[in-house]
């Protein structure tokens, strides 16, 4: 049995379903792979000494310009499912009305240079964003508690804050620029993994494609069936919600899982690149060629 670690990008929640199912029906072990998952919040991408680690693009060419051997092999997700969200009251609903507000951070200067690039092209002033620098696990007591705004998934933080009754402001920020429609949540394997054991890396995008596939088609009892993994409180009700708004952005237009649109992934890291985020490009930042077809 291959023996693989995967660090996922934040605690288990719907955007993962898809490698929750794989564990739970015995597809990683069928094809020969014996899988470790774990995930908790941090905001920080870090591999633990891990095989593969999910997270965004931007984090993933961060690590790359400070000479972590990493390639992109998968995205999670068609479109970008992130945005901002507010409570409705704090009236937050474009990047320009963040000047004023308390919008949480990372401790990622990519961070400051893309969100500050989509406030300014706003109309705003990002040097007048207050930053509080906050990994948010508890949405609910967080909004209008420490923050006003977070960058969050709209598939799981959205749900979340309408499960606890809250009214809500949410743009999405690929609608705001296409440069923010980047890869988000994507999944990165080392250099080293991919050297070595080409063929594990195979095997398990071959076990997801098949899981995710599964995913959308049965959102709801897919999540269902890994619900135990999941955040304790979490009704069904939410989750299938959840799992439904996802069923149509995971898989590409010929029904395939994880496959990087490179317009996507170019269009961040110029931007990135141009801001001064990022030092230069890289050779093999990302790759589909693990895929079958």
């Amino acid at each position: 049995m291959e023996k693989i670690r995967i660090v996922l990008d934040w605690f288990a929640n719907t955007n993962h379903t898809g490698f929750l199912l794989a564990q739970k029906n015995g597809w990683f072990r069928d094809a020969g792979l014996d899988v470790t998952l774990s995930g908790e919040v941090h905001g920080v991408m870090e591999l633990h000494g891990a095989d593969f680690v999910l997270g965004p693009e931007n984090s993933m060419l961060d690590l790359m310009d400070h000479g972590v051997g990493l390639t992109a092999v998968a995205v999670l997700t068609q479109k970008c499912d992130s945005g901002i969200v507010s409570l409705r009251e704090a009236g937050i609903t474009s990047p320009g009305k963040l000047v004023g507000k308390r919008l949480s951070h990372w401790n990622y200067e990519w961070f400051h240079k893309t969100i500050g690039h989509l406030v300014d092209e706003d109309g705003g002033d990002y040097r007048k964003v207050k930053l509080v620098n906050l990994d948010v696990g508890d949405i609910v007591a967080a909004l209008g508690a420490r923050v006003d705004a977070t960058w969050v998934y709209e598939n799981w933080e959205n749900e979340v804050l309408r499960e606890a009754g809250k009214e809500i402001n949410y743009f999405n920020l690929g609608d705001c620029d296409p440069v923010f429609d980047f890869c988000a949540p994507a999944m990165a394997a080392t250099r080293g993994m991919i050297e070595k054991r080409p063929g594990a890396v195979r095997a398990l995008l071959a076990v997801l494609d098949r899981a995710y596939r599964v995913t959308a088609a049965e959102p709801e009892a897919s999540v269902l069936a890994v619900k135990d993994a999941m955040p304790a409180g979490c009704s069904d009700a939410m989750l299938v919600r959840s799992q439904r708004h996802l069923s149509g952005i995971l898989l590409d237009g010929k029904g395939r899982w994880g496959r990087i649109r490179p317009e996507r992934w170019e269009r961040m890291a110029e931007l990135m690149v141009n801001t001064g985020a990022i030092s230069r490009r890289r050779a093999n930042e990302y790759t589909n060629e693990f895929f079958a077809d």
